[in-house]
């Protein structure tokens, strides 16, 4: 579908109902950001369709996989992707009224434009942080099945709360697919197994812990990196990803650690 001095493309999203596709509708015509996909256009039926911006470069994950496309992923727009991914949870957890959560961050619902800027979209599962009187009386309160597990953290989890700490958690894990190419989002013991090296106190050797970043990074960038960048990365993946909620930092302390590397 083409529309007046742009391309979009149509998607026919996953909803179960037209409620569903009215809670993305809610939340996508509330907000305002570079960094997050724009609403284009609406369509009820049957299946309802939704229309969305076009990302020339596809998702994250996309560019990550294709060989074509992650050559061209160099450390600098990688650095880029991960502060525009930060400042767009930063403004939805921050800067509206009310906040929310996103719930299914992951590469798959990172976008990438034709300028190598990133876009969040995916907002199937996402809710506003809103009081419980407030949830009976919109559509918040319906149970809404979880996106990657490997994204989820661990206190979501155990009692199935979730929070602004879930955003956290799932993107110190996009931090991690970033650095390293990897899709750490298929399976939880693929992730905590590849990124030991973080928890198992090898920060204390600071040799054996630059070694193992080192096999740890994407290939294809063939060392053309900072490594003390990707290590100042992988530290703060690490503190987004701590089991206990209470240690987990904002998205306001990662964008302003994040606004020191980029």
């Amino acid at each position: 579908m083409r529309l007046p001095r742009s391309v979009w493309k149509c998607i026919e999203v996953e909803l179960e109902s037209e409620e569903g596709a009215r809670r993305v509708i809610y939340i996508l015509t509330k907000i305002n950001h570079l960094n997050i996909v724009k609403l284009e256009g609406i369509y009820y039926g049957a299946n309802p369709y939704l229309v969305y911006e076009f990302a020339e470069n596809g998702s994250l994950r996309d560019c990550l996989s294709n060989k074509k496309l992650d050559r061209q992923l160099t450390w600098l727009r990688r650095m880029q992707i991960a502060f525009d991914l930060a400042d767009a949870l930063h403004y939805l957890h921050f800067c509206t009224a009310p906040a929310f959560v996103h719930q299914n961050i992951n590469t798959r619902n990172v976008l990438i434009t034709a300028n190598w800027r990133a876009k969040i979209s995916g907002f199937r599962l996402a809710k506003p942080v809103i009081s419980d009187e407030e949830k009976e009386d919109i559509f918040w309160n319906k149970h809404m099945t979880p996106g990657r597990e490997a994204h989820w953290t661990p206190e979501y989890l155990t009692n199935g709360q979730a929070s602004l700490q879930v955003d956290v958690f799932a993107f110190g894990v996009v931090l991690l697919e970033l650095i390293s190419g990897k899709d750490l989002s298929r399976d939880g013991k693929i992730l905590k197994d590849s990124v030991r090296f973080l928890f198992d106190g090898a920060f204390e050797d600071s040799s054996h812990c630059l070694e193992k970043l080192k096999e740890f990074m994407d290939p294809v960038l063939g060392g053309d990196y900072s490594l003390g960048d990707a290590m100042c990365l992988a530290f703060l993946a690490k503190g987004c990803m701590e089991e206990d909620p209470h240690h987990l930092p904002t998205m306001n302390h990662v964008l302003k650690a994040l606004s020191r590397i980029v």
